[in-house]
């Protein structure tokens, strides 16, 4: 696995998440077990475009930065292991539910990906 992969396979898993933030962030939401009001309707399909732009960027990222791949590696690496730090501290006050969804599919692709720029940055 290259460094260009893990770039890819992040693009791919934002550009799911974006794309069903946009189309059906109700559902999205639901699936969540997270309460899809009006407002959080809206605020989760304006989001979704900025999940969708680093989706993009993601997957253009092997290209555009050639050889200092692994400067921006190691960049989403931190920023992985901060979200995941952030969403594992709404889970612990009750912001979102810790049932199995919430950890394994807000947690799970961080600490993955998180592990997977680290080990292929350095």
């Amino acid at each position: 696995m290259t460094l260009s992969l893990v770039f890819r396979i992040q693009a791919v898993i934002m550009g799911i998440f974006g794309a069903a933030a946009l189309l059906a962030p109700a559902s999205m939401m639901g699936g969540f077990n997270v309460e899809a009001t009006s407002g959080a309707v809206d605020i989760m399909r304006g989001m979704s475009l900025m999940v969708i732009a680093v989706a993009y960027i993601s997957w253009q990222m092997p290209t555009w930065a050639g050889d200092n791949l692994k400067s921006v590696g190691m960049f989403f690496a931190v920023w992985h292991v901060i979200y995941a730090l952030v969403s594992g501290y709404q889970i612990s006050v009750g912001a979102f539910p810790s049932d199995a969804v919430n950890l394994i599919a807000n947690l799970g692709p961080d600490v993955i990906l998180g592990a997977l720029f680290f080990w292929k940055s350095r």
